[in-house]
């Protein structure tokens, strides 16, 4: 398995998803190794979890490692199967099966949005300056390549044999489940991650980016606010908050680290953000899972999400989904859950709704893949 994006201490989705399944493979005695490329270590902690081998790989340039050195040692050990599981690093000649997930079909999905006239202006309006055409052809290589692609969603996987056009009985849909952290009691109000935060407020975690829209999130805080003034809003994202945002807010009237917290790169502290909140709160576009708002169900909060993408497959009737383009509807949401908070019976039901999402699915899921994959193969060890 490729290992490489294990070497930040601050999780991503593909990251939790990457030490999640790991760990459960592990315990299923599956014999796995995390390639790395040298002069890079992994963080020591996320490798503890797993329990693994963690073999260090040389290159100069990380396009040397994905398709000259990684093959090499791939041949060299003998693997099964290989599992690239952050969207990329699928060698184009693989000496062993190879495995791909895919996260999200952020730009295709979002250039159909916009052809589609569901959003506005261009597709780089959301996401930025459009990549080169030869890492565009450099990824569509290595889908097509691969020997069988996992995704998060039933939502996902549509797009995928859609827009890709990739053959049905190639995608499986792997759902996430939830990290340890958020199966543990819960946090001490010392563990918040910043001591001015108090409650009540509206949670929202994920990230900074345009398509995120952070933006309209705010503009819809703004008109909560003038119906629940006591009320603030906690964001936290990866990375630093842009001069953009911190503009709008400061425009609507929303004063920074008063009316509205914005944090970044947290891990432990966040469940004592969840365990304290009002509510978990996203506009996002479109989400291919939406692996914080399976969070917040663990700890008993209901959660505001857009309706397009796979929100719902996750919240299901325990939750509201919404038109992230209408703000004054999803404004209205959140004020009939501010009036009237959740039961105990539902606090009950949104964890367990939550629990049902289990990396020991996800594992059962990807093993049954790697066995059709390898069928015909001595058995060795998945790397």
């Amino acid at each position: 398995m490729d290992g490489r994006s294990l070497a930040s201490p601050a999780l991503r989705g593909w990251d939790r998803y990457m030490i999640g399944l790991a760990t459960e493979l592990v315990k299923r005695r599956v014999a796995l190794t995390l390639f790395y490329r040298e002069g890079t270590p992994l963080y020591s902690a996320h490798v503890a979890q797993i329990g693994c081998e963690v073999v260090g790989l040389k290159s100069s340039t990380g396009l040397q490692w994905e398709q000259v050195t990684l093959p090499r040692a791939l041949r060299r050990g003998h693997y099964d199967i290989y599992h690239a599981p952050a969207e990329h690093a699928v060698p184009l000649l693989s000496p062993c099966p190879t495995v791909l997930t895919i996260h999200s079909l952020t730009w295709h999905s979002y250039e159909h949005l916009v052809k589609s006239g569901q959003l506005p202006g261009t597709t780089s309006d959301y996401l930025g300056p459009e990549s080169a055409w030869k890492d565009r052809l450099y990824w569509n290589m290595q889908v097509a390549l691969a020997g069988h692609i996992l995704t998060p969603s039933a939502f996902s996987r549509e797009e995928i044999i859609r827009l890709l056009r990739v053959p049905a009985n190639k995608v499986t849909v792997t759902p996430l489940g939830l990290p340890a952290q958020f199966l543990e009691p819960a946090k001490k109000e010392s563990d918040l991650a910043d001591p001015s935060i108090k409650p009540p407020y509206l949670l929202y975690v994920g990230g900074y980016e345009r398509h995120k829209n952070v933006s309209g999130l705010l503009e819809v805080f703004s008109l909560v606010r003038k119906k629940s003034p006591g009320i603030s809003l906690v964001l936290v994202g990866t990375k630093g908050v842009s001069a953009e945002l911190l503009s709008q807010a400061e425009r609507l009237g929303l004063q920074s680290g008063r009316d509205v917290f914005f944090l970044a790169d947290l891990g432990e502290q966040l469940t004592a953000l969840y365990d304290r909140a009002e509510m978990f709160v996203t506009l996002s576009w479109r989400e291919s899972f939406g692996l914080p708002a399976l969070e917040a169900m663990s700890r008993g909060l209901r959660v505001v999400g857009s309706a397009w993408g796979a929100m719902p497959e996750v919240v299901g009737e325990l939750g509201a989904c919404v038109d992230p383009r209408n703000h004054i509807a999803a404004a209205h949401v959140i004020l009939s859950f501010l009036a009237q908070p959740a039961s105990s019976k539902l606090a009950a039901q949104l964890r367990a709704r939550a629990r049902d999402f289990s990396w020991s699915r996800t594992a059962d899921e990807t093993i049954k893949v790697y066995h059709a994959l390898s069928e015909r193969r001595a058995p060795a060890v998945v790397c």
